[in-house]
C-alpha cells in the first residue's frame, strides 16, 4: 500500500488524473465516515471540501522529503488542522 500510494501521488503530481482519482478512492472510506457524522443537508458540501483539500495536499506534498504512508497521513492531518 505504501509504495502504491507513493507511486499514485507521484503520477498525480505529474498530471495523471486517473492516479489522482485512485488516491481519492483510497481515502473514500474515511470521507464517507466523516460525511455520515454530519447533518444530512451538509454532507455533500463536507465531502466536496474534503476532496478539494485532499487534492490540494496531494499536489503540494513533497515526495522527496517523506515518502512513507504514515508520515503522509500525519502531515495531511496536521496541515488540514492548520487550515481550519
Amino acid at each position: 500500500m505504501e509504495n502504491e500510494l507513493y507511486d499514485l501521488v507521484s503520477r498525480a503530481q505529474r498530471g495523471d488524473k486517473d492516479a489522482l482519482s485512485q488516491v481519492i478512492d483510497l481515502f473514500s472510506p474515511a470521507i464517507r465516515s466523516a460525511r455520515s457524522h454530519t447533518k444530512q443537508d451538509l454532507q455533500d458540501d463536507l465531502e466536496q471540501t474534503i476532496v478539494e483539500t485532499v487534492i490540494k495536499k496531494i499536489m503540494s506534498y513533497n515526495l522527496d522529503q517523506t515518502p512513507d504512508f504514515s508520515t503522509f497521513c500525519r502531515r495531511l492531518s496536521s496541515l488540514n488542522n492548520k487550515d481550519n
